[in-house]
């Protein structure tokens, strides 16, 4: 049977109360603070940065940026490509520096790491410099499983001073893999098992995030990764997170990111069928799917905001470059999973780090050129008036061909392997002439734009070349 605990509110009035203390000393010197991330008003599928529309495009050497030590000239490789985005996860792994302090061989956790914290601080005022967006992960699912959690996390009883076993009802060994979701640590919640003895040591671990997090605009949150725990869990966080910045004057943007690698799961409609509790959606885990069928589900989860009247922002923090079962595959996956993300209507998309064989590409050669060929894509095309309309493409075989379209105004068609389609230019005006400019995606090349009348507003699309490439399609005045 589960060991009951005395229920606890969901902001204990000391917490509240430290919360917008911080807040309030903390507002006259937050960068931006009045221009921050948020949706935007004309197309709340995107992202609106600083006050102009903003799609986050990034890669990052490793998912805890704040723990590599040369995080910042990383971080202008970013910027300098054109990248804008990156993750963050708050739980570190193995031997790493945890947030809080150690003491005789033993974590306090009535005391704070104040290493660990500067570093948080350090990594997001050094992004908010490079107007790059930190997407903050608050519970890493695999940091309290197996031998992070037996042998590294302070929450185990066994690594502190502050509860036991039987005070916390926490296990000392964990075997599972955390599909299976058997870490009581992730049933704490009011709403749960209303454990009092843990749940205000993570509450503080929270408390402090915020504490840095509220100086800054440039600030995204997931409650986990890849998660399968019961879902009161991760609401629980994002009303905690959602009710201390609005506590503060504030907007605090959260999501949840499930575990199943299909969008039509049902988990995942306790994330889109919920803005009330998720005020944007992520969906990184359909990059273990391919092609048409990647694009299929994205096709669902957009059709499904649009149809419920809840759009808001769909962002994938994670693009893997491996297939299931198989650890070592060439970039191009990964590259061709950004490019059907992107010409999916997603607001946001990130190559995952490279260091587990397979995981990602980082932000290696490969994914700053690709970065570097969707900024010049859409310097052309305006993405934000923009929606995906793969019916216009005729004779088009499947994941042959993706568009982008304005209606009656200019389409963007991305082609991952060449192909032919025609396009119907949907909303144009009688036999308008049209302009047709290709780019090289491959070799980050413009070929010379050319014009054509098309009969019946019908512009066939070539490609060049062999290779990726996307035509840019505008109606001439």
């Amino acid at each position: 049977m589960e060991k009951q605990f005395r229920r606890v509110s969901v902001i204990t009035q000391s917490n509240l109360l430290f919360l917008v203390l911080s807040a309030l000393l903390l507002m006259f010197h937050s960068p931006g603070s009045a221009q921050g991330i948020h949706p935007s008003e004309t197309n709340p599928f995107y992202w609106e940065f600083r006050e102009k529309p903003c799609l986050l495009v990034g890669g990052s050497v490793d998912d805890d940026l704040f723990q590599v030590s040369w995080f910042e000239p990383h971080l202008d490789t970013l910027a300098a490509c054109g990248g804008n985005y990156i993750r963050n996860t708050m739980s570190p792994s193995a031997s790493q520096r945890w947030p809080f302090d150690k003491k005789d061989g033993k974590y306090d956790m009535t005391t704070l790491n104040p290493d660990y914290w500067d570093d948080v601080n350090r990594l997001l005022n050094a992004a908010s410099d490079r107007d790059i967006v930190v997407q903050i992960e608050v519970w890493a699912t695999f940091s309290y499983y197996r031998d992070t959690w037996t042998n590294h996390n302070p929450f185990n009883p066994a690594n502190n001073t502050n509860y036991t076993v039987e005070e916390s009802g926490l296990p000392v060994v964990n075997t599972s893999h955390p599909a299976r979701a058997d870490n009581p640590f992730f049933r704490t919640v009011p709403e749960y098992m209303n454990n009092t003895v843990v749940l205000p040591y993570q509450q503080k671990f929270v408390d402090k995030l915020l504490s840095i997090t509220m100086k800054y605009d440039n600030v995204l949150f997931s409650m986990d990764n890849e998660t399968n725990v019961d879902p009161r869990w991760g609401a629980y966080w994002a009303g905690y997170i959602k009710e201390a910045y609005k506590a503060a004057g504030k907007t605090a943007y959260v999501t949840e990111m499930w575990n199943s690698w299909d969008l039509t799961h049902k988990w995942h409609l306790n994330t889109i069928d919920h803005p009330e509790t998720y005020n944007f959606v992520e969906v990184s885990q359909n990059t273990w799917q391919e092609g048409q069928r990647q694009c299929d589900r994205l096709r669902y989860v957009r059709s499904r905001l649009i149809e419920k009247q809840m759009v808001r922002p769909i962002n994938n923090v994670k693009i893997y470059t491996m297939r299931a079962g198989n650890r070592y595959l060439t970039p191009r996956l990964a590259v061709d999973r950004m490019f059907v993300h992107l010409w999916g209507g997603v607001a946001a998309a990130r190559f995952h780090r490279p260091t587990s064989p397979g995981h990602g590409i980082g932000l290696d050669q490969n994914a700053q050129r690709a970065i570097r060929g969707i900024r010049e894509v859409f310097k052309k095309f305006d993405v934000f008036s923009s929606e995906p309309n793969d019916g216009l493409l005729r004779d088009r075989a499947e994941n042959e061909a993706y568009c982008l379209a304005r209606k009656g105004l200019q389409w963007a068609v991305y082609f991952p392997a060449s192909g032919a389609v025609i396009l119907r230019a949907s909303g144009a005006p009688e036999e308008a002439t049209f302009r047709t400019h290709w780019y090289d995606l491959d070799y980050l090349a413009w070929r010379p734009a050319y014009e054509l009348k098309a009969s019946d507003n019908l512009v066939p699309l070539g490609c060049p070349e062999q290779g990726r490439w996307v035509a840019i399609v505008e109606v001439l005045e």
